[in-house]
């Protein structure tokens, strides 16, 4: 009888240390899950620069426990991977397959006037070669802003520290080496394997990056890159975020994991059947979402735009500034985080029609603004759509305003109003008399949102004279709507050579509804809006809607 893969028992790494720890390297090579429990051990932390090959100094695997070295030393590592690590430990150092590993060396480097946070390990796996791991990213912040740094700068200092350390290793150690590395720590397997001489290339034996993010432009198109492509084992979780960032490697395998979303990056959850990865046959559709938003952000945004975002972002951590210090801050990079920001959320938006997913983000975005600004709100424009009463530009500017409006975090069903008062003002649009070419855009300030609609007011004498003509002959019935009376005061606008406001629902608004205005009940502007106006400011005519929504 054929075995059904649900009935298989999977295990996670500290399974396979139970299932496989009694095998030697000798009964069983070295793979890559080996690869990935050396990953997790470079975040044990021996001491500052206690281990180094010139001190001749080593650790034994078997004596990790023991010796009480873990205990003096506290993990770098993230909160949430304690617990994981705790367990690993006491059962990784007593598997005959591990324990005669010893750590040669270690190099610990973070420093916040040099944007760095570098870790890395050499061990000598005997009847292997050496491994050389490198660290993730740990707790600090100069760690999380190096990772964002990779966005616009390469090579950042972790990735030349880590070309530097591997060369180093290759000098200090015969015969062949295996890479590895978790999140940065992959990427820094990656790019150091990628920059290192040809003769040390030619000894790497596997190169292995566990969801790390992915390159530079220029070293995925290196020569170096090519030489060790075939080398390259990538492997992400399918719900992978950090491991599908940048360019990442092509050839990648997906694996099941016991986790969620970003709790996937643990590989603690990474499920395995003996020595192999329990495979997918591709990333989920969240992250398909997320890699093509990804990519299509990075490509909207130059790396100068890249820089002041990273910068201005972790400006506020650093320096823990609060309400009161923020304006501080100059004003160029408040405005960069926020287009930043809506460049982010308009993409995703754009990609998905999930609302599980869309809202979430949009979610998430509101609340790190409000961090940003305190309870100050910051002012947003969108985008300008050009648009003309032929019905060029409509549905961008209906689009532009559902995008602006999840930005904003609104719910459904406002942001389906602010769509319903775009197409009526654009509706609107569409009557007008001759040809009209204008501009549309939403602003938000606090809580009261904008939607703006602009043509030019001068008109030469010809034009003029043609659009009064024409308005005089419509049939009068055409402007009895709200529609028309809304037209009629536009096309009066457009045809003035003087400021002035020329309609104002707020004063044309009757207290109570009236009877003569029932013809007008099926506008949504005027049951919903707060405001419609229509003014001449400059040679610009103007249709602006007002709403303004609570909390």
């Amino acid at each position: 009888m054929a075995v059904k893969r649900e009935d298989v028992k999977t295990g996670t790494i500290l399974d396979y240390l139970l299932w496989r720890g009694d095998l030697s390297f000798a009964a069983d090579p070295w793979n890559d899950v080996d690869s990935l429990i050396m990953s997790q051990v470079s975040y044990a932390n021996f001491g500052e620069n206690r281990l180094t090959f010139e001190s001749r100094e080593q650790v034994r695997v078997g004596d990790l426990v023991t010796s009480g070295i873990l205990q003096r030393y506290p993990l770098n590592i993230i909160p949430s991977s304690v617990r994981y690590h705790r367990r690993f430990y006491p059962v990784f150092a007593e598997t005959k397959r591990f324990q005669e590993i010893r750590f040669l060396d270690q190099v610990n480097e973070t420093d916040p006037e040099r944007d760095i946070q570098f870790s890395a390990m050499t061990m000598e796996v005997p009847g292997v070669g050496t491994v050389v791991a490198f660290r993730g990213t740990d707790p600090t912040v100069v760690g999380w802003k190096e990772d964002f740094m990779m966005s616009y700068e390469s090579p950042v200092p972790a990735q030349a520290a880590a070309v530097a350390y591997l060369e180093r290793a290759a000098a200090q150690r015969p015969g062949d080496l295996y890479v590895t590395g978790h999140s940065k720590g992959g990427n820094l397997a990656v790019y150091a394997a990628s920059h290192v001489s040809v003769e040390i290339q030619a000894r790497l034996k596997t190169i292995c990056s566990f969801d790390g993010p992915g390159l530079d432009d220029e070293t995925m198109a290196s020569q170096g890159y090519l030489n060790i492509r075939d080398r390259i084992h990538s492997v992400i979780p399918d719900e992978s975020v950090v491991g599908l960032l940048m360019h990442y490697h092509p050839d990648y395998r997906v694996v099941e994991s016991t986790a969620t979303s970003l709790f996937q990056h643990e590989p603690f959850t990474w499920k395995l059947l003996g020595k192999e990865f329990v495979e997918r046959a591709q990333v989920s559709l969240q992250s398909r979402v997320l890699d093509q938003t990804m990519h299509e952000w990075l490509s909207t945004c130059p790396k100068q735009e890249r820089k002041i975002f990273v910068q201005a972002v972790f400006s506020l951590f650093e320096k823990k500034q609060n309400r009161g210090a923020l304006p501080e801050m100059d004003a160029g990079s408040r405005r960069m985080i926020g287009e930043m920001l809506r460049r982010l959320i308009a993409t995703q938006a754009e990609n998905t029609y999930a609302m599980h997913i869309r809202q979430p983000l949009a979610q998430a975005a509101e609340e790190l603004r409000n961090r940003l600004w305190g309870e100050e709100e910051p002012s947003f424009k969108s985008d300008l759509i050009p648009i003309n009463n032929q019905g060029v530009g409509f549905d961008a500017a209906v689009e532009e305003t559902r995008r602006a409006a999840e930005y904003c975090g609104l719910d459904a069903q406002n942001v389906l109003r602010l769509q319903l008062f775009t197409e009526e003002m654009l509706s609107m649009v569409r009557t007008i008399t001759g040809e009209m070419d204008g501009s549309f855009w939403i602003e938000r300030s606090e809580q009261q949102y904008q939607l703006h609609l602009t043509t030019r007011a001068q008109m030469d004498r010809k034009q003029r004279e043609a659009l009064i003509h024409a308005s005089s002959e419509r049939i009068n019935d055409a402007s009895r709507g709200f529609l028309g009376r809304l037209r009629e005061a536009f096309e009066q606008a457009m045809t003035s050579d003087r400021e002035s406001v020329i309609y104002d629902l707020a004063e044309d608004r009757p207290k109570g509804m009236l009877p003569e205005w029932d013809r007008y009940e099926q506008s949504v502007l005027l049951k919903l809006a707060d405001d419609v106006r229509i003014a001449i400011r400059g040679s610009q005519v103007s249709l602006t809607v007002t709403k303004a929504f609570s909390g």
